[in-house]
């Protein structure tokens, strides 16, 4: 018996390949193309005041929306009043064609880790096309602003309080020094009793006692306005505290957008995971780098091939990996900002070398998670039941059930 195919048999298989691969490249052509592979994009221009920590490669988006990245940050011409810094927007056509002229953009910040994203305020149809190719930059509120005019606002609070106080001393001042002069000319005590006799001398005590209550009167009604005032100045700290709030919300909410996820490192998220098994390599910071540093030290070696050995090992396909950096608190040497920039620097050059043997690789384009994570003097958000050394290494491996 010939296992080989007749010319019809031959000619049908050929004809359902073909139309396989047609099928399959029309499918390649249409994904391209609406993620506009083919599309050419235009490019804009933004002035900021300064750079903010925006990079190339840093995503824009409009109303939320991806419609292009930053693709160069380049110097003000001049310094002097006015300069700015020219971020150049690289943009799909067609977001860019629902730009209008008065379109503006500013640099939202996504936590304290530091990343960046640049909205774009699309603008008003009414105000007609953009022509210029130009986009006015927004400074963005800080949470540092809102509170320091929170407390701007409590200062202003405490010193209208206090002339409140003083205001309320010198009216009841006042009152108790006119009820003693009248309780001394009704008793006809001192001088003032002798003198009762005397009409004059009663009509100026009565103007007198006259003045005493327009004088407690208007205390009383300035006492009220500042009480008014104290009001205000309360109902304006709650809507600091609201702004705050608003703020802080929003923060999170970006931090947990698909997107902008994967640049924001979360202490929490990362460290705390309940429903993975947890296997912990920890280290002496002293053992791996120089004091102070993130250089390894040359007697590291068995160290760092210890850690690439566990890592190769790991045979869940699903397992991540996590490196984090403690620094001492209790080190003089160093300030918190160092602290965090060390550990940070320290976590990237362990993360560096088990990249550099390949153990993050799990097949041609699979590749396994291996985050770095810098903590600083901050302590850990995990409970440590064993005694580790106040600068530290750790390797956590988180494997899913």
């Amino acid at each position: 018996m010939s296992d080989s195919l007749t010319r019809t048999q031959a000619a049908a298989l050929g004809l359902v390949v073909l139309a396989a691969v047609c099928l399959g490249g029309y499918g390649l052509a249409r994904v391209a193309d609406r993620q506009g592979f083919w599309a050419d994009r235009v490019e804009v221009a933004v002035g900021f005041p300064d750079a903010d920590d925006v990079t190339p490669g840093t995503a824009v988006r409009i109303r939320g929306v991806d419609a292009g990245e930053v693709v160069a940050v380049e110097d003000p011409d001049h310094d002097g009043p006015g300069a700015e810094v020219t971020v150049r927007l690289r943009l799909h056509p067609k977001y860019a064609r629902r730009l209008y002229a008065d379109a503006s953009a500013k640099v939202h910040g996504s936590g304290v880790f530091g990343a960046k994203v640049v909205a774009v305020d699309p603008g008003n149809p009414a105000a007609g096309p953009l022509t210029t190719g130009r986009l006015k930059g927004v400074k963005a509120a800080g949470l540092d602003e809102a509170v320091a005019e929170v407390r701007e606002l409590a200062k202003d609070v405490r010193q209208t309080a206090a002339a409140v106080t003083r205001l309320a001393a010198d009216a009841e001042a006042t009152s108790a020094e006119a009820r003693g002069l009248v309780k001394d000319a009704r008793e006809g005590r001192g001088t003032l009793g002798r003198l009762l006799a005397d009409d004059d001398l009663y009509w100026d005590l009565k103007e007198m006692t006259a003045d005493a209550k327009g004088l407690m009167k208007r205390a009383d009604g300035a006492v009220g306005t500042v009480e008014g005032e104290v009001k205000n100045v309360r109902a304006f700290v709650a809507d600091g505290r609201e702004t705050l709030r608003s703020v802080r919300q929003g923060t999170d909410a970006l931090a947990r957008l698909p997107i902008v996820r994967s640049y924001v490192e979360d202490a929490n998220a990362l460290l705390v995971r309940p429903a993975h098994r947890r296997d912990r390599m920890a280290y002496n910071a002293a053992d791996l780098f120089e004091p102070g540093t993130a250089i390894p030290r040359g007697d590291a070696g068995h160290h760092f091939g210890a850690i690439t050995e566990t890592v190769r090992a790991i045979d869940h396909k699903k397992a991540e990996v996590v490196v984090v950096a403690y620094a001492d608190p209790g080190d003089a040497a160093q300030t918190p900002g160092a602290a965090l920039e060390t550990t940070r620097k320290q976590a990237e050059a362990v993360v560096a070398s088990l990249k550099a043997a390949g153990v993050h690789k799990l097949g041609w384009t699979a590749r396994r998670k291996i985050t770095p994570l810098g903590m600083g003097t901050s302590p850990p958000p995990v409970a440590e039941k064993d005694p580790l050394p106040p600068a530290n290494v750790q390797v956590l491996i988180f494997t899913p059930p």
